[in-house]
This record gives structure tokens, sequence and C-alpha cells, in this order.
């Protein structure tokens, strides 16, 4: 009776811990989202702006907070410890620390750091790289290129032509025929055609370029500054979302094989860049839609897909909560602001090109229709001090009192930055920096091989997590 109560026992516990012991299936569908500059609070801001306006575009939970895993890593670089993008996309794409503005090189520029898109190539897996700026960018180079300097653009180029990956999809590359480097030579597309890439703006050709074609390059029209895609916040009907990348993504890279895909959320990092609240919180919720696509995907093959969610940095020293407003904020008047601080200062400098002596009250008209300042939201003494100020600099060739980084993307201009600051601080949002910061980022995993992401991190244990979780040797 014993012995038969000790093996009961034994039985029992095989069956609970076969029941909660995680999924080991090795994955072949591989999805590794960053969201650039997107920190822990820019996370929890995208949230709490959905909780405050009731179904925003139909989502009212960012798709990667209930995923089982959710950790944080570290990003220092080999040579500073706030990263930059460069540095932080060779750690996130090769398991190697490397110095500023280095691209798949290791730290003195002596070696080449492969990336673990390469690794699954060599194994057999279609491969795809996906941003929401130029292809060619820091991130999405990181996966793909061997170059000293970020700016590289047209050796950057080059190496994409070179790479042999199935699916690319962007804003176009930044210096094609090499009009920006010392040493031009073939032009991009040239050796792109001679390497049987096939370039579209045409998403609805994806499927059929894809049976056909070694490598599909897509350069989404109707881009914004910087060959990138419009702003969340500033996308018009006809614009393409990162949404919509990931799932031509999805349709290109399917096969019974398996597949790799990174997608880089690049404008979030701009738009924090900028101190811009509204633009940052709706490019994380424009990101959240991206990986909810992975996630409709995931839901097809549970056993077979496993899905990364991280960032390189975080950007903009962001909080909730300020100095001014306390325990108070109020993220729902974000909803008032319907354009970037860029597209913003845009539309005031064509209103100066038009009417060099425009006056205050048009300035403040600009202001209550695009960010609904005098309207909804209205400005203190200080902060209307603040505005008139900031219009003599705009309006009147004053010189700004204001430091506004050199990093900023968008042309602002002294109005439309101090319109945004004021939006911002009756929000309850603070800004610490228009620079990277040196906090840690949220890692949310799910799927095969997600238990291997337990615990805290670094920046490049990521990559060689998940050659573990799928069998492929890191070295």
């Amino acid at each position: 009776m014993k012995r038969a109560y000790i093996l009961l026992s034994a039985l029992a516990f095989l069956i609970v811990a076969s029941c909660s012991s995680p999924n080991t299936d090795k994955p072949k569908y591989v999805f590794y989202f960053i969201g650039d500059g997107m920190g822990i609070q820019h996370v929890n801001a995208a949230q709490l702006y959905l909780d405050s306006v009731e179904h925003y575009n139909n989502q009212t939970r960012i798709s990667f907070l209930d995923f089982p895993v959710g950790s944080f890593a570290t990003t220092y670089a080999a040579n500073r410890y706030i990263t930059g993008s460069a540095a932080a996309g060779t750690a996130l794409s090769t398991g190697s620390k490397t110095s500023i503005g280095t691209i798949g090189l290791n730290a003195d520029h002596s070696d080449s750091l492969f990336s673990i898109a390469k690794k699954f190539k060599q194994n057999g897996f279609k491969v795809g790289v996906v941003t929401s700026v130029s292809i060619d960018h820091a991130t999405p180079a990181a996966f793909y290129a061997h170059q000293p300097e970020r700016d590289n653009y047209y050796e950057i180029s080059l190496d994409l032509a070179r790479s042999g990956y199935h699916f690319f999809a962007g804003g176009p590359v930044k210096d094609p025929t090499g009009k920006r480097s010392n040493n031009p030579g073939i032009s991009f597309y040239e050796l792109a055609e001679k390497n049987g890439v096939a370039i579209t703006d045409r998403l609805d050709l994806v499927d059929s370029l894809s049976k056909t074609s070694k490598t599909i390059l897509y350069n989404a029209p109707n881009t914004a500054s910087g060959n990138s895609l419009q702003y969340e916040i500033d996308r018009k009907e006809g614009d393409v979302s990162l949404a919509d990348l990931t799932s031509a993504a999805i349709t290109a890279l399917h096969n019974p094989d398996g597949f790799f895909l990174m997608v880089e959320g690049g404008k979030i990092d701009w738009a924090a860049h900028d101190n811009d609240g509204a633009t940052t919180i709706k490019e994380v919720i424009a990101f959240s839609q991206a990986v909810a696509k992975a996630v409709e995907f995931y839901n097809k093959h549970p056993n077979e897909t496993l899905i990364v969610v991280t960032a390189d940095h975080e950007t903009g020293g962001l909080s909730i909560g300020n100095y001014l407003n306390g325990y108070n904020s109020n993220l729902a008047i974000l909803r008032e602001q319907n354009v970037s601080q860029g597209e913003l200062a845009a539309t005031l400098k064509n209103l100066k090109a038009e009417k060099p002596k425009a006056s205050l009250n048009e300035v403040k008209d600009s202001l209550a229709r695009y960010i609904g300042l005098f309207t909804v939201i209205s400005p203190d003494d200080i902060e209307s001090k603040e505005l008139e100020r900031a219009y003599s600099v705009s309006f009147g060739g004053a010189t700004s009192s204001k430091h506004y980084d050199s990093f900023n993307y968008n042309g602002i201009n002294d109005v439309a930055a101090t319109g945004v600051a004021i939006v911002n601080r009756k929000a309850g949002l603070g800004w610490s920096s228009y620079s990277h910061t040196g906090s840690p980022v949220p890692v949310y995993v799910m799927g095969s091989g997600d238990a291997l992401f337990k615990g805290s991190m670094t920046n490049t244990d990521i990559p060689l997590r998940i050659l573990k979780a799928t069998g492929i040797e890191s070295r």
C-alpha cells in the first residue's frame, strides 16, 4: 500500500511538472521587434493614453504587455555607458558589445561581427528586415552591414544588395549613387539588379515577387523627412504603416522551413528626441499594432513561433509626472494634438513664408487648431509669456534662449517646441533629456523558448538566447 502511494505521488508530480513546464519546442518562426528609443515609461504612457482615450484606433491594450515573460536589459556600449543606435543595434543583432557609431564590427573595427539574421539564413531560414525609417538606418543596418560609421549610407546600401536576405521594407536608401560618399563607385541600383533584388513601392506585388525574386526591397512611397514612414499622428489614408509592412513581410517569408523577421519602430526615438509626447505615444501604439500582426501569426502556429519585443535604448528620459504637476496627470488631453511637432513647425514656417509679419494671434490660431492650445488647453500666465518669447524668436528674429539638442530630427522652431512642451506639461509628462539615457529597457517574450528570457540581462544576451531557443550555434 505504501509502495502504491509512493508510485501515485510520483506520477502526480510528473503530471503536474509536465503541465507547468514551459514550451520547449524549438521555434521555426522568429519575430524580433525593436522599439528604437522605447523605454518602459514610453510603453506605460501609451497604455495610460489608451486607458484615457477609449478605443483609440480600435486598440485598448498594448499588444505585448500581456506576454508571459517580461524583464529588463541594460544597454551600455563598449566605450560609453549611454549608448547610440549603431552600437546598441549591433549588440542586439550580434550578441557582442561594440563602440559608438559602429555597425557590425567589433569595438576597434578589427573584426566583423555576424548578426543572428545571417546565422538564420545560413541555417535555411528566410530572413526579413523591416523598419519605419530608411532601410539603411543604424538599427536595420546592424542586421546586414559591416561599417565603421553608421553614416556610411552608400556602403551600407551595397552591403544590403549583397546580403541575399529575402525581404526588406522601409524608407528608401539615402545615398544610392554615392553622392555623399568620399569614394563613390557602382550604384546601389546597379548592384541590386545584378544580385537579383526586386525593388518595388507596391505592397500588392510583394506576394507575387516573393515567388520569383531572390530578394525583395519594398520602398515606402510618400515618405517623410529622413526617408521615413509618416509619423502615425501625421499618417493619411493611403500612407503605409509599420503594421502594413509587417503583414507584407509575413506574406513574403512564410514557408515550411521557417523565417526570421526583425521589425524596428524607428520613429519612437525621433519623437522622443523632440520631447513630443503625443507623437511618441502614437508611435508606440503603431509599433504595438505591428507586434499584433505577429501575435495573429502566433495564434495559428503557437508551438512553432517565438516573439521577442525590446528596445535598443531609452530616449528623452520620459516620466509620467513632472515637477510642476506633482501627482496630477491627464494624458487624455494629448488627443487634442493632431500633428507631430515637426509637422507643426513646417506649418508655422509656411505661415511665416506667406505672412512674414503674421501676428501673435494668427500663430495662436495655428496652435489651437493643431495642438489644442487656447481651446481645450489653457496656458497659464508664465506659459503665455513663454509663447510670446518663442513668437519673438520664430517670427521676430530674436535669439532663442532655449537649448534644443542637435539630435532633433524635425526642424523644430521655438513656437512649435514651446507649444508642445506646454501640452506635455499639462498632460503630466516630464522629459529630462533631448538625447538617449542609460535607463534599462523592457524585454517582452512569448512563444517557444520564452522561459530562456526570464531574469535581468544585458542587450547582448537577447540574440544569444534567441539562437539558443532555436538550437542554432551562436559562435
